[in-house]
C-alpha cells in the first residue's frame, strides 16, 4: 500500500530514514547504490558516487531513491526524480514524485 507524500513534505518524509538507495538504470540490469542524499531546497543533493554511477545517470537521467525504514514494518520512502546536474562524484536530483510504501 503507498501513501502520496507531497514534495513539500519530502524533507521532514527523509527524516525518518537514514540512508537511501540510488537506482539507476544500467545497461543490462538497475545499477543501485547505498546513498545518503540531503534536501537542498527543492532539490536533493547526492555524493559520494562512483564512476559507473556517473557515467550512467549521464546517459539515462531518471532516477529513483529507495529509503528503506528504520525498523521492520514501517514504510519505506520511494522516490522518482530527473537528475539535473552530474559533477564529479555528485548529483543533482529534481524530485517528480514520492511516496510511501509498505509491503503488502
Amino acid at each position: 500500500m503507498s501513501v502520496k507524500v507531497e514534495l513539500s513534505e519530502l524533507g521532514e518524509a527523509m527524516g525518518h530514514h537514514d540512508y537511501a538507495f540510488l537506482v539507476c538504470l544500467g545497461e543490462e540490469r538497475p545499477h543501485v547504490l547505498g546513498v545518503r542524499p540531503r534536501l537542498d531546497g527543492d532539490r536533493l543533493l547526492v555524493d559520494r558516487i562512483g564512476s559507473t554511477a556517473t557515467r550512467l545517470v549521464g546517459e539515462r537521467r531518471g532516477v529513483t531513491l529507495v529509503f528503506p525504514p528504520r525498523e521492520a514494518g514501517d514504510r519505506s520512502l520511494l522516490v522518482d526524480g530527473t537528475v539535473a546536474e552530474v559533477g564529479d562524484g555528485e548529483l543533482v536530483v529534481t524530485p517528480e514524485a514520492a511516496v510511501l510504501h509498505r509491503p503488502a
